[in-house]
């Protein structure tokens, strides 16, 4: 233990010095003797925004010199100018690395078939090196885009004997939605299959669960972003371990006076110990999440993070506080999951709209009650018709997916449940 502690000084002391190599933190900690700053003092020092990034520009916060710089990145913000993300080769290697943590294990056995989008965002990059270090294989097979199609991915998927998909969880359930109208049996049909990762949106405990009853297989949730790479990986009994040699992160009470207490909800602070090129103090990147300790029956020890979604996500109706997990978690609490919706923020609850092609199933009344039971609020339901929310013609085109919108709030404008 203390050997880990007295590394963990020396990657903060190699920070430090690190972070005035970029405009950004130059100016932002010109007034700090970094010199005397230990671990321990890291509350003393500011905050980094979304905005301080935005502002900075695309050069802003790089550390490195061009010729080091192997990738870039960008995240899409709604306004302003997006967050940049630089990587050398060794933030490459690294990011591999913490992706290649989660449960999926993967092995130079494995033929992994990369779901995310391969334009911008990092998710694909640094799976494809996970899948490099473990000596598996890969196909390519981006989303969003029309050279990938989804019936053109699950033909992909069986031809090839793909054992594992990594991908937006929201993929996952559209592939799964494609093989149905094409009749093929998602739990059967693909048998090399064994997991599943995710990253990119946000995915509770019951929208795991759902995607695993649709392919019969586990899935491996994994949290992190294009500004800090990885920064937790869910091991095999589904705890979201943090990469700690890698991050130090801080769960900030909402009202700005302390952190939360373990277990707690509160508000992400991450500082990104190793990152070369483009390193972070302290950013607060707008996430509610809950840290505590954990003895994991994996083996691994340390801290188990717990994603809720982003702040702005947030809906409050008096007393009841309820963030994006709350809301996702309900959804998919019911029997059967929808295969599209949307929850509209009213003036003291939620209207639902449903899609599913099961929806003879439901009971307008009884998803009503459950859902208000489950989320302390009044709620109103609409069993939309087949084809309202989703557009299965599509599925079945050359067209491209599109980033779903599943929370829309009162003040008029919407909010994204993804994470990244």
């Amino acid at each position: 233990m203390l050997s880990d502690r007295s590394e963990r000084e020396r990657k903060w002391s190699d920070l430090l010095t690190r972070l005035t190599k970029s405009p950004l933190y130059k100016q932002k900690l010109s007034d700090y003797d970094l010199s005397d700053i230990g671990l321990d003092r890291i509350p003393h020092l500011p905050l980094t925004t979304k905005a301080d990034l935005r502002k900075a520009g695309a050069f802003g916060h790089l550390a490195a010199e061009m010729k080091q710089v192997a990738q870039y990145h960008e995240s899409f913000g709604t306004t302003g100018e997006p967050s940049a993300s630089w990587f050398t080769i060794d933030d490459l290697e690294t990011g591999g690395r913490q992706m290649g943590a989660c449960g999926a294990r993967l092995t130079s056995e494995d033929f992994v078939l990369i779901r995310f989008p391969y334009a911008m965002s990092v998710p694909a990059f640094l799976m494809q090196h996970a899948c490099r270090q473990a000596g598996a294989g890969v196909v390519p097979a981006s989303g969003r885009n029309t050279v990938t199609p989804y019936p053109r991915v699950l033909e992909l998927m069986k031809r090839l004997g793909v054992t594992v998909i990594a991908g937006l969880p929201r993929e996952m359930e559209l592939l799964a939605e494609t093989a149905r109208l094409l009749g093929m049996e998602t739990r059967n049909d693909f048998t090399a299959l064994r997991a599943i990762c995710s990253a990119g949106e946000l995915i509770g405990e019951r929208r795991k669960e759902h995607i695993e009853r649709l392919w019969g297989v586990p899935v491996f949730n994994l949290y992190g972003s294009t500004e800090t790479a990885n920064i937790a990986a869910m091991c095999e009994y589904g705890t979201m371990h943090i990469a700690e040699q890698d991050f130090i992160v801080e769960v900030l009470q909402e009202d700005g006076l302390g952190y939360a207490a373990p277990g707690e909800r509160g508000l992400a602070a991450i500082t990104t110990l190793t990152h070369q090129a483009s390193p972070l103090l302290r950013y607060y990147n707008e996430d509610v999440i809950s840290v505590e300790p954990v003895c994991c029956a994996c083996g691994r020890a340390g801290s188990k993070l717990v994603h809720y979604g982003r702040l702005k996500d947030r809906c409050v109706f008096g007393e009841v506080v309820l963030d994006a997990k709350d809301i996702q978690d309900a959804v998919y609490s019911l029997a059967p999951a929808p295969d599209a919706w949307k929850a509209i923020q009213q003036e003291n609850g939620f209207h639902f709209i449903l899609e599913s092609y099961r929806c003879a199933e439901w009971s307008e009344e009884g998803i009503q009650t459950k859902l208000s039971e489950l989320l302390k609020v009044p709620v109103t339901v609409e069993i939309a018709p087949v084809g309202k929310l989703l557009n299965r013609e599509e599925l079945m085109q050359n067209n491209p997916s599109r980033k779903p919108i599943y929370i829309q709030k009162r003040e008029g404008g919407t909010a994204d449940a993804a994470s990244n």
